[in-house]
């Protein structure tokens, strides 16, 4: 929730498409500084895990606010409609990215779930990349 109005002010200002760029690579970095903790004792351990949740939850959440303005300026006259399917295709692929983090983690362990959370980011900052104009 810190990175909310932040997000939105920026995004009133530079534009969504500049929130949403900062957001995932801010995701992408977080997930991928996660990778050090095996080499880390767990002290150092936990102020990593910390540190990374914040960064993903900055990431995220600024990316959030900064998609729901794109979504929102497509059709001012179909804002909830919209915005569920925005919210419907998010849920879907918290819950898959969850699903396969865990098998994920049971068959190969911590690298694994780092490894999917990276990639996914990196895909999305891919996408997010792309001019659509």
């Amino acid at each position: 929730a810190l990175a909310a109005p932040l997000a939105g002010r920026v995004a009133d200002r530079k534009g969504p498409e500049l929130v949403t760029r900062l957001g995932a690579t801010i995701f992408v970095l977080s997930f991928a500084a996660l990778a050090l903790a095996p080499m880390l004792d767990t002290h150092a351990q936990l102020a990593l895990l910390a540190a990374g949740a914040i960064g993903f939850d900055l990431g995220f959440q600024g990316t959030l606010i900064a998609h729901q303005t794109i979504v929102y300026g497509i059709d001012p006259g179909a804002r909830s409609r919209l915005n569920a399917v925005l919210f419907t295709g998010m849920f879907i692929g918290m819950a898959s990215g969850a699903a396969l983090g865990a098998m994920l983690f049971a068959q190969w362990g911590w690298m694994a779930v780092v490894l999917l959370a990276t990639g996914s980011g990196l895909a999305g900052l891919a996408v997010r990349m792309v001019k659509f104009e």
